[in-house]
């Protein structure tokens, strides 16, 4: 097929020249013997954290220029975006449909930031949507939801040929109840290290981060102090007493918490750890006084895919693509974790059955381009 695909490389912003869209949904198409013309959405990106209306009519336009210039040289098959609210005008996408090519907007942490492809997704024909349980609040606003599974790409994630010299690890953002079971994990011994954007000021613009974070701590506090209704207040106090304790558990184990790693690295710190961390939960609109909620993550197959002993929160979701405490690992609460962690850092052996598992589930039936090859047919394209 040819195939018009707009996406950024990257998954987060704090983590330098990472390339992880572009491996995991834009390679598998060319190693499955497609088309794919790539046009960069990092544009997009920029206008929607600015807030700036001019680059986004800008960025909107390059992208219809070069889909209408591409499609008259040789007809796509397929428009597949990643793109969030703000990044482009909807009535680029429109234009793009008028063409007849079927059209499809991949989103995921959908759970608790739908927000971010609410206005959007209406103008695709189809809404990929990463969580299983995202598909009625696509349908509730007139999009046509398509589940699409996150996945990797064992091109990258494979097992590396290093030591294990680490007990257990976290690689990831620090938000939501993360801090308060790394803190659990260190409070009774366990040699756990985190890194990732977030957990420690130290590194180049350092000083200038910590004088950010100390004024929007004071902002905060300012904000549950003047807040007019008790939700309000009640939302402004939770957000500071989660930089509070963040704050204490950056002081206390400062050796712990380090910055983030690149994509190689990253990989190899699966294979350097006895034990690889997972956490399922989220604050609803990032908000620590609503509900938490949970939802898969990428993490969940770049890991075992990596050769991770991987333990990680339970779901439903989740027993859907692996046998539980089998293939990955499972916790309940943070004292379950706990046990967990002490009893496989010290018995290799199971740790070992486990870990070869997961390896091979995540090999044979959770690449993406397993996921392309299930879409397409969904879609009556192959």
């Amino acid at each position: 097929m040819h195939i018009f695909q707009v996406l950024s490389a990257r998954a987060t912003g704090g983590v330098g020249q990472s390339q992880i869209w572009l491996r995991n949904l834009y390679e598998p198409l060319l190693d499955m013997g497609h088309d794919a013309f790539l046009f960069r959405a990092e544009e997009g990106e920029q206008a929607r954290l600015r807030r700036d209306a001019r680059l986004r009519v800008a960025f909107s336009q390059r992208l219809l220029d070069a889909f209408r210039h591409e499609h008259a040289r040789k007809s796509f098959d397929l428009f597949f975006a990643y793109l969030k609210d703000d990044m482009v005008e909807t009535a680029a996408i429109d234009e793009i449909r008028k063409t007849g090519v079927p059209t499809c907007n991949f989103s995921c942490n959908n759970t608790h930031q739908f927000d971010l492809v609410d206005e959007l997704s209406p103008h695709f024909d189809y809404s990929l949507h990463s969580e299983k349980d995202a598909a009625d609040k696509f349908r509730a606003i007139g999009a046509n939801p398509v589940w699409f599974p996150m996945a990797a790409n064992p091109k990258y994630y494979h097992p590396c040929d290093v030591s294990q010299t680490l007990d257990a690890t976290f690689i990831g953002q620090k938000y939501a109840r993360r801090p308060y079971y790394i803190w659990h994990l260190l409070e009774n011994g366990i040699n756990v290290h985190v890194y990732g954007p977030g957990w420690r000021l130290s590194g180049e613009g350092g000083y200038r981060r910590k004088l950010l974070r100390r004024g929007r701590r004071i902002q905060i506090a300012l904000s549950a102090l003047i807040a007019s209704s008790l939700d309000s207040k009640a939302e402004w106090s939770a957000r500071l007493d989660w930089l509070d304790f963040c704050e204490r558990l950056r002081i206390k184990y400062d050796t712990h918490m380090h910055l983030p790693l690149s994509d190689e690295e990253m990989i190899c710190k699966y294979s350097e750890s006895k034990l690889s961390l997972g956490f399922m939960e989220v604050f609803d609109d990032h908000n620590p006084a609503a509900i938490v909620k949970q939802h898969l993550h990428l993490r969940d197959f770049e890991a075992p895919m990596s050769g991770a002993l991987y333990l990680t929160g339970f779901c439903e979701e989740l027993a859907e693509f692996y046998e539980p405490d089998a293939e990955v690992l499972v916790y309940r609460s943070e004292h379950e974790m706990l046990d967990k962690v002490r009893y496989y850092i010290s018995h290799p052996g199971a740790a070992s059955r486990v870990r070869q598992a997961g390896l091979r589930r995540a090999t044979s039936n959770h690449t993406y381009r397993r996921r392309f090859e299930v879409l397409f047919d969904s879609l009556g394209l192959r």
